[in-house]
């Protein structure tokens, strides 16, 4: 049997929810800005933007799943992949910077992690072009999970925002869910820094 007749019949799914990923990011970046304030858009209901940023992340997992139990990991997905992860992470970022201002607790943990992964994909391409693979390890799961997770609890913190005039309890939501985001984009910073180091050190030993 021929690879293109034993090949599942959804073989381009994965890479197709990948690219759909892409594509969505900069809808979530204006609806981000929405929600701030920052300018008008159709995007700016409450949890409209949560819902969006939520099937972004479901398919990341899904993609892998698929291409995993289907047979279908190639090189092109491991490459597309982790472009699609950082893309949504640095968009989102740089969109609750702007939308929080010069406030130096969003600030920090934000560009530490935007600047750690620019840099950390400039070394796997210098050790790709050395023979080394450097596959990505628990730690840095961990570190996107927390990335992940810092965004989807400030989105909702911001979003609960819109609600405060039809519940007393909505304020008190919106401030755990933003205190709770921030202290995750904060693990995620600290982590974003040390797997960063591991890969360096990895890279040049």
């Amino acid at each position: 049997m021929s690879s293109s007749q034993s090949r599942h019949k959804f073989y381009w799914l994965p890479n197709a929810l990948t690219l759909s990923r892409i594509a969505v990011i900069p809808i979530l970046i204006w609806g981000i800005l929405a929600l701030g304030g920052n300018i008008e858009s159709a995007l700016n209901g409450p949890f409209l933007v949560v819902f969006i940023f939520i099937v972004c992340a479901f398919t990341d997992f899904l993609d892998g799943y698929l291409a995993r139990k289907w047979g279908l990991v190639s090189d092109f997905g491991r490459m597309l992949d982790p472009i699609a992860d950082k893309l949504l992470v640095a968009g989102c970022l740089i969109a609750f910077m702007i939308s929080f201002g010069p406030i130096w607790y969003v600030l920090v943990p934000s560009i530490a992690i935007i600047f750690r992964d620019i840099f950390i994909s400039g070394t796997r391409e210098h050790a790709a072009l050395s023979g080394i693979t450097m596959p990505p390890t628990n730690l840095a799961k961990w570190k996107t999970a927390a990335e992940m997770l810092a965004i989807l609890l400030l989105l909702i913190g911001i979003s609960t925002r819109e609600m405060l005039p039809i519940s007393g309890m909505i304020p008190e939501i919106s401030g755990y869910a933003m205190k709770a985001g921030l202290g995750c984009l904060w693990l995620a910073a600290f982590l974003s820094v040390y797997t960063g180091l591991h890969y360096i050190r990895a890279a040049f030993k």
